[in-house]
């Protein structure tokens, strides 16, 4: 008995000890302006790169960006973690099926850079998926 109050102890301070972590890291994204403005480049080159393309979702420590259309989705998720970036990028197509990247960067990396990461990683990936098709 006395295993299992420690045990349930331990679980509500490492539950409140995240919760605090995670309004203290909402609190300097917004400092810093919010996802849109603290990864505005990242944020511009997603949207540029469909006409379509849009905002999805927006909170205090994330932003997706993407397209849906009849065919399927196309979306960057990009989240604030403690002191990195990731962004994930998920695809549902009814032709293409499902896919998902990720890369995780240092949370004030070059953001020129991650686009280059990104775009070479998907570029190669797309191109071993058609090759499956021939």
């Amino acid at each position: 008995m006395t295993i299992l109050i420690i045990i349930g102890v331990l679980v509500i301070v490492t539950i409140i000890h995240f919760a605090h972590d995670s309004h203290e890291q909402s609190q300097k994204v917004a400092k810093e302006g919010g996802m849109r403005k603290k990864y505005s480049t990242l944020v511009d080159y997603f949207l540029s790169s469909d006409s379509r393309a849009r905002i999805m979702n927006e909170t205090s420590s994330a932003i997706m960006v993407g397209v849906k259309g009849a065919s399927g989705t196309t979306y960057f998720d990009i989240m604030q973690t403690f002191g990195s970036v990731t962004i994930q990028y998920k695809v549902n197509n009814i032709i293409m099926g499902n896919h998902k990247l990720e890369w995780t960067f240092p949370e004030y990396d070059n953001q020129e850079k991650m686009i280059e990461k990104i775009n070479h990683d998907i570029t190669t990936y797309i191109t071993n998926v058609l090759s499956n098709f021939k």
